[in-house]
């Protein structure tokens, strides 16, 4: 597989969530993933959508007037593509307007061609092609008004995926990037087995290694490719990403 890893940054909203703590919490907060790609797991007849690689989710959970801030370290997020409502008490994901960036994205530079109309106002008999109005005042010299159009090239520079991930992420989610850029240097990350998998559509946070949320499950987008299945798909998947992540360290960690 050759899908370069992104940073995904979602919405998660999720009722009746199990938190370790507390149980029957209604959580909201946000999801911050690697992954090369948001896969397809299918197990019997259950198919659900899953980021795998090194993450964050930072919220609250609320049950009853217990409120407990919630953060943990995740090696995959789970969640039922059919369920993407936020109108209707299951947990939902917002994948259909994700935040994606590509830190290893390269500044563009880009050749555009406007018109460029500048309102103008000419005293005396001025032969303009389109004029907009005449005004003429007796004893006074005639005004008119008309657009003066020019054709002109424009470079517009598009900043860099490293650029544009440290404005998203080092500044508004910098709450929730900090930890997991501290993690990630305290080689936090360096084994998918000791971090939790956010599964919501088993209303918990679970261990990577749980047969029975993480066994037998089939990566679709690697059928005919890999014979691996369940956790050891996902272990390696995982490992797959978080190399990545640390051959390009300087584009996916930096400092808030």
């Amino acid at each position: 597989m050759t899908n370069e890893a992104l940073y995904w940054l979602l919405d998660v909203e999720a009722y009746d969530f199990n938190i370790g703590v507390l149980k029957g919490t209604d959580l909201t907060g946000k999801a911050l993933m690697v992954s090369r790609q948001l896969w397809s797991v299918i197990r019997e007849d259950k198919v659900l959508s899953v980021l795998i690689g090194p993450g964050i989710f930072k919220g609250t959970a609320v049950s009853g007037n217990i409120r407990v801030d919630v953060v943990e370290k995740l090696g995959a997020l789970i969640f039922d593509p059919t369920q993407l409502r936020y109108d209707e008490p299951v947990p939902v994901v917002d994948i259909i307007n994700p935040e994606v960036i590509d830190p290893l994205g390269t500044k563009k530079q880009e050749e555009i061609v406007t018109i460029i109309r500048k309102l103008v106002i000419e005293k005396g008999n001025v032969m303009a092609a389109d004029p907009l109005a005449k005004v003429e005042q007796r004893g006074s010299v005639p005004q008119t008004v008309h657009y003066d159009e020019m054709i002109k090239k424009i470079d517009v520079s598009h900043v860099s995926g490293v650029q544009r991930a440290r404005f998203i992420l080092a500044g508004t989610n910098s709450p929730m990037y900090r930890p997991f850029a501290e993690s990630f240097e305290k080689r936090g990350y360096i084994q998918a087995d000791r971090l939790k998998v956010m599964a919501t559509p088993f209303l918990k946070f679970s261990s990577f290694v749980d047969i029975e949320i993480m066994s037998d499950w089939m990566i679709v987008e690697k059928a005919g490719i890999d014979t691996k299945t369940g956790i050891e798909a996902m272990r390696d998947e995982y490992d797959a990403t978080l190399m990545q992540v640390k051959e390009n360290e300087e584009a996916f960690i930096f400092e808030t």
